[in-house]
């Protein structure tokens, strides 16, 4: 019996040993740790974040289309368009989602358009809202010409034009 005390004794001494350098290492590693972190937040207090390329307000895309439009010059939209542009052309097939230079070329459509408002409280645009919400409502950048053709824009995230819709008249819409 005596040598399964001694057995027992000496396993029960392995096993201390054991869980008292487990214990031991593993405060280390805390320690360590906590010192890595603490030593990384000094850092970082010191590091100056780099020059990022900050998106043009929307307010001032918003001008600049309205500007292209007011003027004639749709040639300064091509700037402001994403690569890929989704078009789309009041009571017609035209024309989903196409290339930067077709949704350019696509705008031409607008060419014997004359005298646009671009006010959110024209009566016109104030009805495109309500009864083409998609197209025209809260988040489109609306234009009524006085020869009734119309025209909406959508920026992206990025301030770019990502949809724009045309139409020869706003009475399309507007029953």
């Amino acid at each position: 019996m005596r040598k399964y005390l001694i057995g027992a004794a000496l396993t029960l001494l392995v096993l201390g040993l054991a869980v008292g350098a487990y214990f031991y290492g593993t405060r280390e590693g805390f320690l360590k740790n906590t010192l890595q972190v603490s030593d990384t937040a000094n850092n970082l207090s010191t590091v100056e974040p780099s020059p990022t390329l900050q998106p043009q307000p929307i307010t001032d895309v918003s001008e600049q289309i309205i500007a292209a439009m007011t003027s004639k010059n749709t040639q300064a939209l091509e700037g402001y368009m994403a690569n890929t542009v989704q078009v789309r052309l009041e009571a017609s097939g035209c024309c989903g989602p196409i290339t930067k230079a077709e949704a350019m070329s696509q705008l031409s459509y607008l060419d014997p358009a004359v005298g646009w408002s671009f006010n959110p409280a024209n009566p016109i645009i104030v009805d495109l809202a309500t009864n083409a919400p998609d197209y025209y409502g809260s988040g489109w950048i609306v234009g009524v010409a006085s020869n009734e053709y119309i025209v909406s824009f959508k920026l992206n995230n990025q301030n770019l034009i990502e949809a724009y819709n045309l139409g020869a008249s706003y009475k399309l819409l507007i029953p």
